[in-house]
């Protein structure tokens, strides 16, 4: 065991020799090395940081499984039931025109709110409605909500930039509007606008907040009331709601449990990978692109070191010959050039993560002001230590694949030949 531990510090000093003696090359290959993993945590950090600041965003406005109902075509139409075993061809068949509200909703929420799995469960009625504009008319969405319970799910009174939320919580006929529609109506709070049904009824309410999600789309359709206003202004009965939303407590129980809700209450459902597949989709890309990118730049490097312990082989052709003949092994050749290249890949790599994470750590404190994402104020970078020790990784499996060809060719090598020219 000693020997053995001889032998090797032995060939890690010949490596340090031979580095020296090619040290502008050395530094050359290192450098490459923590450009690299540079590029790689600056990028990974950012992108991350910036996809997790949106989802966040984006899940604060979205909860983690919903439940509803969806017109639905019947499977079977009046010719097939009558004439059961005929092919009938029947085109553009219309669905029922019935109600959309959730068959014992109040009893289903009850059962969630006792449910270990769920951290906060809410009903709600979702219903198109129209904003006169002059001689024109704004789509908008109005959502009928228990807003205490909405609040517990998206922390919606954090969001009012303007009124009260509590006004909207115990006033009647009142409404929180959001940013951009409340821009396009000119209206501010306390205003009176009319809100028309899809029905053409004409209902006047009174705006108590304005609210600021960060999100475009929301802002410019979206208002909340309570579900006693709605109901109201729908004329339908107190069980009337369309829609349960729940956040649970682990968000990725989601998928299954909607499943297991669906099959339970016979409604339809969604969970929110479905309803955000394609930013989650774009995420997995944007990784894809990161991870391609910085692998491109470390094998440039590699290719770098390559050919240096390459030239260098050649160049000390006579030296391995003697270094063979007075009794090292191929294994102990083959570790004086590869401990060069692991040495150059430990030393860009640890390199690359300190100027990584300080160009990272610079970008984070970039001031940031925006209109929309009302919640930053810096760069979102991310830093997470999965990056930075893949990056390593990577930058160690690079340089060790780029210099075991050389160290085994070198290892191949026959002293008798050499030596006789």
């Amino acid at each position: 065991m000693k020997k053995r531990l001889t032998n090797i510090a032995l060939s890690a000093s010949i490596a340090a020799t031979y580095m020296r003696a090619k040290l502008r090359q050395t530094l050359v290959a290192t450098a490459g090395v923590a450009f690299g993993i540079t590029v790689f945590i600056f990028m990974v950090s950012f992108i991350q940081g910036t996809n997790e600041y949106t989802q966040d965003v984006v899940f604060q406005q979205s909860p983690h499984l919903r439940l509803f109902n969806e017109v639905q075509i019947a499977d079977q139409s009046l010719l097939d039931r009558r004439f059961p075993r005929m092919v009938n061809v029947v085109h553009h068949q219309k669905p029922k025109d019935i109600l959309l509200n959730l068959k014992d909703a109040n009893q289903a929420l009850e059962d969630l709110a006792g449910d270990p799995r769920v951290q906060a469960a809410s009903g709600a009625i979702n219903t198109q409605v129209f904003f006169r504009l002059g001689s024109s008319s704004l789509n908008g969405k109005l959502n009928g909500v228990d807003l205490e319970k909405e609040d517990q799910l998206f922390s919606l009174s954090g969001k009012v930039i303007e009124g009260s939320y509590e006004e909207a919580m115990v006033k009647t006929n009142s409404i929180l509007m959001g940013t951009g529609l409340a821009k396009l109506l000119n209206v501010r709070t306390g205003d009176q606008v009319v809100v028309t049904t899809e029905k053409g009824g004409n209902f006047p309410v009174i705006v108590a907040g304005i609210f600021k999600t960060g999100l475009t789309d929301i802002d410019k359709q979206q208002c909340y009331a309570s579900t006693k206003t709605v109901q109201k202004l729908l004329g339908a009965p107190a069980s009337y709601l369309t829609e349960i939303k729940v956040k649970l407590l682990d968000k990725e129980l989601a998928p299954e449990m909607s499943h297991e809700l669906q099959a339970r209450y016979h409604y339809q459902g969604s969970d929110w990978k479905k309803d955000n597949a394609s930013l989650l989709e774009g995420d997995v890309l944007r990784k894809m692109i990161v991870y391609g990118v910085a692998g491109t730049i470390l094998l440039v490097a590699g290719f770098g070191i390559f050919n240096i312990l390459t030239m260098m082989i050649y160049e000390k052709m006579k030296e391995i010959a003697i270094l063979k003949a007075t009794g090292f092994s191929d294994s102990d050749v083959k570790g004086i050039f590869l401990t060069q290249a692991l040495v150059i890949g430990a030393a860009g790599a640890v390199m690359g993560l300190a100027f990584g994470f300080l160009i990272s750590y610079a970008v984070s404190k970039v001031p940031f002001n925006s209109d929309v994402m009302i919640t930053l104020d810096h760069l979102p970078v991310s830093f997470k230590p999965v990056y930075y020790i893949t990056g390593f990784t990577f930058g160690i499996l690079t340089t060790a694949l780029s210099g075991y060809l050389p160290s085994r060719k070198a290892a191949k090598m026959d002293p008798i030949a050499i030596l006789r020219g």
